[in-house]
């Protein structure tokens, strides 16, 4: 036996001395930390030098592999500006380089283009046509009128990234969506959004996919041709030694310095004339390309999937720290319902997030709340209590109707017991009036009131950084660095005492940048190891919110975007389609990768519930907000949980991170908030909840039991209207997703060979019948609103 052992050992020892080796200084290969893709414009481009080299004064100087790309550092060594020529190539390759040591940052050439919109008004005098939607942050003012043209059509030159944009017109003063355009989604306050598809040349761009891998390298495959590839090992461009580039594949050899890191990776890019290809990421174990899933532990973030609960309205687990308000001006709608960490802390040990098969808890603000209710709705007739927990006076103490401290730390490590993380729901951007920090300094709150004598409250677009939600509740000011650091110390002491994973940082657009890079650097100190997450909620264009998401700041942000047209489709209501979902989500990759930690969400505090639309019971373009007084929402057509299914499993087998919103495991409905946030159920479900709670939970074990869910490449094999079949391809892995979103069955049949996929072996979770005929095709048939996942 010992003999074998040793064998053993000197076979790895063997294997590990015969790869390649970067020959990097002791230590310098221990960066956890992957420096984020950049895109540059034409002109000068900032960066800040601290997203990407945390010590940025050790920084001796920075070069790029292209010649003709000048970068300046400024004297005291935070700004780069990095100045691109019109001759940039598509991708090129930044280095900062520390102690004779190169730490590459890609980028890539932003690929941009004139586009003309235009409007016809079919002879109807207008006076001014503005556009807003998420090409400028849905501020009017940021885009030029639209002007009328000898052919009597407004037009408008637009610089934009192909993809898929929502929008309305402003014609003289009154904005809805564009009744020319017949693609529309509802957006749930009593209007629609009005849908732009811009295209450009994607079609031509080259295509990895994961191939096969040995001990020594992996090999990949591609369409389309490629001319170049960017290889990296963590934050080190690989050698030219390392990759082989012929018409067969490209090849990648591991370095030898992967070995010392328990979880370290590889990313690719291809490159040809129009454009960059998709990246690779291939996480390695030990210097190993990653096999198996049981080597995953809850600290890779790719695999999370988030459980998001309003703390208020998920269990009372201690009945004796109830304060309700009980007052005849707050419905009970809008007070405390008695959920505690105490009730979320039972949950946990007794294994309801175990059985359903998540391994993240996203749990709402726990930071003392004002004992007087606020604000009013008028047709509700009410005041709010603070059960939410986004009013807070607090900065360091619990909500005694939600628990203690002590409850909070026991409640967290009852969690990481179980393999849970916990992510506490963090509000920066504002505090409440009676909060000490804004009686004291009321200085260090934004004004109130504009120069022009307006009242800045909820101009989300126009006064982004300033605007405050309520009058109550003063916004800070991010532009004050006592602010940012008395802030950033705030959320680190949660970090710090409570021993938590991470956050979820509440209106993250409404925060200045300085903000979030002092507290990554500082999340950085406190665990170099990188095991925190933070997730940011921010509603705007791709290119607002991808501004928050790189190495420096958040890993990702709520992608509203996918979720909006994805509910419009799947609830078979609103008139969405699949081959409109299939665009958004495509540009979404293209923005944040196709390997993102952006969350993918079944719903959450703000939004109607999906079956409120899906069973009919809410009405396309009805003010969602005022069906939550006016009415009882309830279930008609049950129908709903099969869409509802169907749309869980779209969220679970895409790229990102899945989040599910507390009771839309079981189907849960209501109107819009506070109808949305109903006490949650734990018994006395009926059949199709039941079913529905299976379905969710074979979904997550799925995913968290398949590396191609996890970090494989996307495939889009086809898609209609009402059908969708794309696969996840993580090497000799493989798992194709077939969705039927119509009322009648489907029959499909896919060429496997076409979209190189193998199809080895597969086995239908869900059993549906299916048949793989000797050319390599699938057929099977789905029912209505049916799903099937071949692994």
């Amino acid at each position: 036996m010992k003999k074998i052992v040793f064998s053993s050992v000197l076979m790895l020892v063997a294997v590990a001395c015969s790869q390649p080796a970067l020959n990097l200084p002791a230590d310098s290969g221990k960066v956890v930390f992957l420096n984020s893709l950049l895109t540059l414009s034409e002109g000068d481009n900032q960066i800040y030098t601290q997203d990407f080299i945390p010590q940025c004064q050790d920084i001796d100087s920075v070069t790029c592999d292209f010649a003709d790309v000048q970068c300046a550092l400024s004297a005291d060594k935070l700004k780069l500006v990095v100045t691109a020529p019109k001759n940039l190539p598509q991708f090129v390759d930044i280095q900062f380089w520390v102690s004779g040591v190169p730490y590459s940052v890609p980028a890539r050439k932003s690929d941009k283009i004139d586009y003309v919109f235009t409007y016809n008004p079919q002879g109807k005098p207008l006076g001014r046509v503005q556009i807003a939607g998420q090409m400028n942050n849905w501020v009017a003012s940021m885009s030029p009128d639209l002007q009328l043209n000898a052919d009597s059509i407004y037009e408008v030159t637009l610089h934009l990234s192909p993809g898929t944009y929502l929008y309305q017109l402003l014609i003289d003063g009154e904005q809805n969506h564009d009744s020319t355009n017949p693609n529309k989604v509802d957006n749930g306050y009593g209007k629609f959004n009005s849908i732009l598809q811009v295209d450009g040349y994607e079609s031509e761009f080259p295509v990895l996919h994961t191939k096969t891998f040995s001990r020594k390298q992996i090999e990949l495959s591609f369409t389309n041709e490629v001319t170049k590839v960017y290889a990296y090992w963590q934050n080190y461009r690989l050698p030219a030694d390392f990759i082989t580039l012929t018409e067969e594949g490209i090849s990648v050899k591991l370095p030898r310095e992967a070995s010392e890191l328990e979880r370290s990776y590889i990313r690719v890019w291809g490159v040809n004339q129009y454009g960059v290809s998709n990246d690779i990421l291939v996480p390695l174990d030990r210097g190993e390309v990653l096999e198996n899933t049981a080597n995953i532990t809850r600290h890779d973030k790719y695999a999370n999937i988030i459980y998001f609960m309003l703390v208020d309205r998920f269990k009372n687990g201690n009945p004796k720290n109830d304060h309700p308000m009980n007052r005849p001006d707050v419905n009970p709608k809008a007070d405390y319902q008695g959920g505690d960490l105490a009730g979320l802390q039972q949950e946990i040990r007794d294994g309801y997030f175990t059985k359903l098969g998540v391994n993240t808890l996203w749990v709402s603000p726990l930071n003392q709340n004002p004992m007087e209710p606020y604000g009013y709705s008028e047709v509700g007739k009410t005041k709010f209590a603070g059960y939410h927990g986004y009013w807070p006076i607090s900065s360091s103490k619990v909500d005694f109707r939600f628990g203690t401290n002590e409850e909070l730390k026991g409640m967290v490590a009852e969690a990481h017991a179980h393999g849970i993380n916990v992510l506490l729901d963090y509000v920066a951007n504002h505090v409440h009036q009676d909060h000490p920090l804004y009686k004291n300094h009321p200085e260090y709150a934004t004004p109130l009131y504009l120069p022009d004598g307006r009242m800045n409250t909820q101009l989300w677009d126009e006064q982004r950084l300033t605007t405050w939600f309520d009058t109550f509740m003063p916004s800070l000011d991010f532009g004050n660095p006592k602010v940012v650091s008395m802030m950033v110390d705030s959320a680190m002491f949660w970090m710090s005492e409570f021993n938590i994973d991470g956050f979820r940082h509440d209106a993250c657009k409404h925060v200045n940048e300085e903000y979030w890079r002092l507290l990554t650097y500082k999340l950085k100190e406190y665990d170099p190891q990188g095991k925190f997450y933070q997730i940011g909620e921010s509603y705007g264009s791709p290119e607002l919110m991808a501004s928050y998401v790189n190495s420096g700041m958040l890993d990702g942000q709520f992608d509203f975007n996918v979720f909006d047209e994805a509910t419009s489709a799947f609830n078979g209501v609103s008139g969405g389609t699949l081959k409109r979902v299939s665009n958004i989500l495509r540009s979404s990759l293209k923005v944040y990768g196709a390997h993102n930690l952006m969350g993918y969400i079944s719903g959450n505090h703000d939004k109607p519930r999906f079956m409120a639309m899906a069973s009919g019971d809410l009405k396309v373009g009805e003010d969602a907000k005022a069906a939550a007084w006016t009415r009882e929402i309830g279930i008609t057509d049950s129908t709903a949980y099969k869409k509802l299914a169907l749309f869980h499993a779209f969220n679970l087998t895409i790229p990102g991170v899945p989040v599910i919103y507390y009771g839309d495991e079981i189907g849960m409905t209501g109107a819009n908030d506070p109808d949305c946030r109903r006490m949650m159920r734990f018994s006395n479900w009926n059949p199709r909840e039941q079913r529905l709670f299976n379905q969710v939970s074979e979904l997550n074990h799925l995913r968290r039991t398949n590396l191609a869910l996890i970090y494989g490449d996307f495939i889009n094999v086809e898609v209609t209207d009402a059908s969708w079949v794309y696969a996840r391809k993580y090497f000799d892995q493989e798992a194709i997703v077939l969705l039927n979103n119509s009322a009648s069955a489907k029959s499909f049949l896919i060429d496997c060979n076409a979209h190189g996929l193998s199809a080895k072996a597969l086995t239908a979770t869900f059993g549906n019948k299916f048949k793989k005929t000797d050319d390599g095709k699938i057929q099977i048939k789905l029912p209505p609103y049916g799903f099937e996942i071949l692994k």
